[in-house]
């Protein structure tokens, strides 16, 4: 085992006008240990100077591309880019990464020696922190809780390392590294959601296939939420989760789902305005949008950002 050639594992890092970001996160992969790492920077119709910063610091790295969208194409749209890629490089397996998130140079090796050596694992993801330490989400299930997700172990102390692994209903798409052929055998990402509860859909359409959803306690990284987005409570963000929830559980709801969104995010919508009118207004416009099947181009994100 000690002369094994280490897990090969296809990089995907969206960037979207925070290329400082972008750049930070690249740092952090540059001191990755124990995987061979293939990187794709994927600029996503930024119409800044992101393409220039990034490809020039693809340019300075061996194992390092870069692939400028014409249009923002969304979360969605831009990691399937990438995925088409990992797979024509003939990477094993594909780690989804927010720009925003800070990585240990340990953090990668045990996601791959899960898939490694469990065939039935599609996904698996760590513990991802606030930056104060508290949890960010120990992934993630649909049920009844406002936009009818609950985040396990959300603003609470992190679960022990030595807890789990354990099967999850979904894992946000902040940190998480699939088994490449699962993502090809399923279309990859459904790009009918431009941005939010894409990572959760497709959690539900692996599990179909038979694949499991692992969320590993003893991994952790940290994550500043939203830094594309403009944060948790940006005019953005509830319109996007409010936009998706109804197409989301047309397709995969249960009745715990629909009455979550039906109590939180509909006849308490009101309680909403009293912490904030402005992302509230949004919100209810991103529920009518989602009842009405309203699409969502670059032009409605321009408009919220």
């Amino acid at each position: 085992m000690a002369d094994a050639a280490p897990p090969r594992v296809a990089v995907l890092l969206l960037n979207f006008r925070r290329p400082e970001l972008t750049l930070r996160c690249l740092t952090d992969l540059d001191a990755v240990a124990g995987v061979e790492l293939d990187v794709l920077l994927i600029d996503n119709g930024s119409e800044d100077d992101s393409a220039a910063r990034l490809a020039a610091a693809a340019g300075e790295r061996a194992a390092c591309e870069f692939l400028a969208l014409e249009h923002n194409l969304g979360f969605a749209g831009g990691m399937n880019r990438g995925i088409e890629w990992a797979a024509r490089r003939g990477a094993p397996f594909c780690l989804v990464l927010n720009n925003d998130v800070r990585l240990p140079s340990d953090a990668i090796r045990p996601l791959a020696d899960v898939l490694a050596n469990d065939p039935r694992v599609a996904a698996v993801g760590p513990t991802v922190l606030h930056p104060d330490g508290t949890v960010w989400a120990e992934g993630g299930d649909v049920g009844f809780a406002p936009n009818a997700l609950r985040l396990r172990r959300h603003g609470r102390a992190p679960a022990p390392r030595e807890r789990g692994p354990e099967a999850v209903g979904f894992l946000p798409g902040a940190c998480v590294l699939f088994r490449t052929a699962a993502l090809g055998a399923v279309g990859g990402f459904d790009e009918h959601y431009f941005m939010y509860w894409e990572d959760v859909d497709l959690a539900a359409r692996l599990r179909a296939s038979g694949g499991r959803i692992v969320w590993l306690p003893w991994v952790r990284v940290e994550h500043e939420s939203g830094g594309s987005s403009g944060g948790g409570r940006s005019r953005l963000r509830k319109f996007l989760m409010a936009r998706y929830a109804p197409r989301y559980l047309r397709h995969h709801g249960s009745l715990a789902g629909w009455a979550g969104w039906a109590v939180f995010d509909v006849l308490l919508w009101p309680l909403a305005l009293l912490t904030g009118p402005r992302a509230a207004w949004a919100k209810l416009r991103g529920t009518l949008a989602g009842l009405t099947g309203a699409e969502i181009t670059p032009a409605t994100i321009d408009r919220l950002l």
